[in-house]
C-alpha cells in the first residue's frame, strides 16, 4: 500500500494535501532524496538523510528534525506499507504566508515522505542511452526540486525507445538525467568529478568504494562525447536501480560490456542484497 507522512500524519498517498503556500509550489524551493528499501531496510539511509541536511543547509530552509527522527520516520512508514521493495521519497520544502521572491523569515517548513512499490534492482538488465545537450544551471550538485531539464531529457529518451540520457555540456560528459555515468577504457573506469555540474550520486560513491577495495584503476575527470562512443562499457548508477551496463548509446550497441564493468556491477548488487538482509 502507498503511504504517505505529512507534517506529523500518516495518511494514504491519495488524501495527503499540499497547501498553496508552500514555496516550492511557486519556486521550485525545497530539496528531496530517494531512496531504495528492502524487506523493511533502507538502503544507506543515513547517507540519504546526511545529504538531505547538507542539501537544506545550501538552500537555507530551516529544518528542526533531528537525523535520527528522519530515520525512525523513514523506517515507521516503510513498515506501515507492506511493501517487499520500495521507492521512499524524502520532500523538504520552504513554507510561506503568501508569493513573494525574498523567503520570509519563518522556522515554518513542510516534510513530505511517501512510501511506494518499486521494481527490483536487476542486474541483467542493459539499458538504451541517447545522448542529450545539457542546458540545465551551475547548481546541479544540489538536489533541488528543479528538475525541468532533466524531465525534458528524459522525455526525449522515452521518445527514441532509450532507458535514459546522458547530458553532454560543450562536449563533456557529465551525467544522466536521473543517474550518474562511468566510462570504462582499457581497464580504467571514469567519471565526471564532483562540482557543480553533476550530482554526487550515492551510487556513485559506491562505485568509486568498489573501484578502491578492487584496486581498479579510477579517474574522476571529464571525458568527452567521442570517449562515451569509443568506452569498452558505459555504467549507469542510481540509488534506485543500483547499477546497470549500457546496452547501446545513440544506437551504437556495447554487447555485454567488459569484465571490469561486469564485476563492479555485479558486486554492488550483490552488496545492496546483503545490506538489506
Amino acid at each position: 500500500m502507498s503511504i504517505g507522512y505529512y507534517n506529523g500524519k500518516f495518511l494514504p498517498v491519495s488524501e495527503v494535501k499540499i497547501p498553496l503556500t508552500d514555496r516550492a509550489l511557486f519556486f521550485g524551493e525545497g530539496v528531496y532524496e530517494a531512496l531504495i528499501a528492502l524487506d523493511g531496510i533502507p538502503h544507506l539511509a543515513e547517507r540519504h538523510i546526511e545529504r538531505l541536511f547538507y542539501n537544506l543547509s545550501l538552500v537555507a530552509i530551516p529544518f528542526d528534525k533531528t537525523k535520527e527522527e528522519m530515520l525512525s520516520l523513514i523506517k515507521e512508514a516503510i513498515l506501515l506499507s507492506g511493501e517487499r521493495c520500495a521507492l521512499v521519497y524524502l520532500q523538504v520544502t520552504a513554507y510561506s504566508e503568501r508569493r513573494i521572491h525574498s523567503a520570509p523569515k519563518t522556522e515554518k517548513y513542510n516534510l513530505l515522505i511517501t512510501v511506494t512499490d518499486c521494481p527490483m534492482p536487476d542486474v541483467n538488465k542493459r539499458l538504451r542511452l541517447v545522448t542529450y545537450p545539457d542546458l540545465r544551471y551551475r547548481y546541479c550538485n544540489i538536489k533541488t526540486l528543479n528538475l525541468l531539464p532533466s524531465v525534458f531529457a528524459s522525455n526525449y529518451a522515452q521518445k527514441n525507445g532509450a532507458d535514459e540520457a546522458v547530458f553532454i555540456r560543450d562536449n563533456t560528459v557529465t551525467e544522466c538525467s536521473k543517474s550518474n555515468i562511468f566510462a570504462v577504457k582499457d581497464g580504467i573506469v571514469y567519471t565526471h568529478p564532483c562540482c557543480e555540474l553533476i550530482l554526487p550520486g550515492i551510487a556513485r560513491e559506491l562505485l568509486l568504494n568498489e573501484c578502491r577495495r578492487l584496486k581498479i584503476p579510477k579517474r574522476e575527470e571529464p571525458f568527452s562525447k567521442e570517449m562515451l562512443y569509443s568506452a569498452d562499457a558505459l555504467i549507469v548508477t542510481s540509488s534506485t536501480k543500483i547499477c546497470s551496463l549500457a546496452e547501446s548509446v545513440d544506437g551504437m550497441p556495447f554487447g555485454n560490456g567488459c569484465e571490469v564493468a561486469k564485476t563492479l556491477c555485479e558486486n554492488l548488487h550483490n552488496n545492496f542484497i546483503k545490506s538489506c538482509s
